[in-house]
């Protein structure tokens, strides 16, 4: 009793920072990315610091600007690629109405061969075909309109970058100063559990976010070489799309290959649409294959608690709920492990 008692305390605390941090992420955003930057560039700081022989302010200014100039070059390389290949992309895209004439003619060359099919039921049919390629060529246009919208919208993330990287020095200058004044708070004993939970969280948090990176970089790979197989226009945007869709709950990378399967089929482009299948099937296999793999061994977690933390979560809440178990069983094991529950 006494430790489903601290179970339920820990859960309730949990979910209400869970809840409370999400709710006012998209205010808090530039502060979080910063905390996250200056965490991570405190080692090349304290090298720089001891190395060069130079005060704190110096050494964060240097690691901050050397961190943001490296990233600002491949964003702004992605962005730039992304942008060209969209605008062309939909320049390309074919309306549905315009498809709508030939799906119709191939149901008319099918209905030739299966005329004692009831024509209500091939009626029927034709509809739903017809509302999914619609839901299907609408989700992608809508993606590829966001991407270039973001990209438009450039003064607004210029502004979000200015605030983080001003937040990543000042963090990165002052994380000394801030953690000790917090840990002054805390009493001998306390300090060194809450050192054991702080280190054993961010390992596990790390491993987790380092093996769906892989699994989303994996896909990104699959899908630009097997596109560049294929000689598929946009690769490398579409091969971005496809990593970006892989991560969503519900739509997937069937998003982007299903459309382009049925789009290769219409044109009678029979050699690159079963190519396309295959690379779906074969993407869909692998991520299913490595997915418990990678998670539950970089968590130290069951496979199959790791799997019913994605299904459960994916179903009752989408990817956020999927996070929410996956957190939830890694702070479990990290206060099973130093024994606080």
């Amino acid at each position: 009793m006494r430790k489903l008692d601290k179970f339920s305390i820990f859960l309730l605390i949990y979910t209400l920072i869970f809840i409370v941090f999400f709710s006012t992420l998209p205010y808090t955003l530039p502060f979080v990315a910063a905390l996250i930057i200056a965490a991570i560039t405190k080692p090349f700081t304290r090298f720089l610091k001891n190395k060069l022989k130079i005060s704190v302010s110096i050494a964060s200014l240097i690691s901050t600007l050397t961190v943001f100039i490296f990233l600002l070059l491949i964003v702004t390389t992605i962005v730039f690629k992304i942008t060209y290949e969209a605008r062309q992309l939909l320049m390309s895209v074919p309306d549905v109405n315009t498809l709508k004439p030939i799906i119709i003619k191939y149901f008319d060359q099918v209905m030739v061969y299966f005329n004692q099919i009831d024509p209500s039921i091939v009626t029927k049919i034709q509809a739903q075909v017809l509302s999914v390629l619609s839901t299907t060529f609408n989700v992608t246009v809508i993606v590829l309109n966001k991407l270039v919208s973001i990209a438009i919208s450039l003064p607004v993330v210029l502004m979000i970058v200015f605030i983080t990287l001003l937040a990543t020095y000042f963090f990165s200058r002052d994380m000394t100063d801030m953690k000790d004044k917090f840990m002054g708070i805390f009493s001998p004993y306390s300090r060194g559990k809450f050192h054991e939970i702080w280190d054993e969280t961010i390992k596990m948090i790390f491993n987790y976010l380092k093996a769906y990176s892989l699994i989303i970089f994996i896909t990104f790979l699959e899908t630009f070489i097997g596109f560049s197989i294929l000689k598929i226009k946009y690769t490398f945007m579409l091969s971005l799309l496809s990593a970006f869709l892989d991560i969503l709950p519900i739509l997937g990378i069937g998003s982007l290959y299903i459309p382009l399967i049925i789009y290769n089929i219409i044109i009678k482009n029979y050699f690159t649409a079963i190519g396309l299948g295959v690379l779906y099937i074969l993407i869909t296999v692998i991520r299913q294959i490595i997915e418990p793999k990678l998670v539950s061994s970089s968590l130290d977690l069951h496979p199959v608690a790791v799997l019913a933390a994605i299904f459960i979560g994916l179903k009752a809440y989408g990817f956020l709920g999927m996070f929410y178990l996956i957190l939830l069983m890694i702070l479990y094991k990290v206060l099973v492990k130093i024994k606080i529950i």
